[in-house]
């Protein structure tokens, strides 16, 4: 049975809750046959996600910069990419670097955006954005937010499916970045 798919229109909305870094709308929505429904929907400013790129001159090693952190909604520590909400006015290159510096002391070349995804597009109406900053370094102490405790760990790019693979990265955004760091790195070969 061949079906094509149509786009439901928003009618209108009403704000349910709003907490803090996102907000929860309710949204009403019609579909061109005359169905209608009611559905939940966070709203959000746009992640990203920054991969450092260190070059070791000796062995021609890649390696990233890992974060470690918990997370609350899983209550567990979590290993994944520097990264985090992209702040008004900023452009998703800006936050890759700002976010890089505060939450690892790094720092390197202009970021440059590798890909921009929906996360979860069936309940949230935000993009994550990934990045690669070449030629990283430490170059700052970290700036945390309040409510941030971050071990940092450089690690070799050739290990990152690994980590997948026996769960230390299990944050789903993480492991499209892991994806999307080894695509790039590819395309440079």
């Amino acid at each position: 049975m061949d079906i094509k798919v149509r786009d439901w229109k928003c009618e209108g909305e009403s704000l349910v809750a709003d907490c803090r870094i996102f907000k929860v709308k309710s949204k009403t929505f019609s579909h061109p046959d005359g169905r209608r429904g009611n559905f939940y929907v966070n709203e959000s400013e746009d992640w990203i996600q920054t991969a450092p790129i260190l070059r070791d001159p000796k062995s021609a090693e890649i390696c990233t910069v890992l974060v470690k952190q918990f997370r609350f909604g899983s209550q567990k520590t979590s290993w994944e990419f520097p990264g985090g909400i992209i702040e008004k006015g900023e452009t998703p290159e800006e936050a890759a670097a700002r976010e890089l510096l505060e939450e690892t002391g790094y720092s390197g070349s202009p970021a440059k955006i590798v890909a921009s995804y929906y996360p979860n597009p069936a309940i949230q109406n935000n993009l994550a954005h990934f990045a690669v900053i070449e030629s990283a370094q430490k170059t700052s102490p970290v700036n945390w937010d309040e409510n941030e405790e971050i071990e940092i760990r450089p690690v070799s790019v050739n290990v990152l499916d690994a980590m997948v693979k026996n769960g230390e990265i299990s944050h789903s955004i993480a492991i499209n970045s892991v994806y999307f760091l080894q695509k790039y790195l590819d395309s440079l070969k």
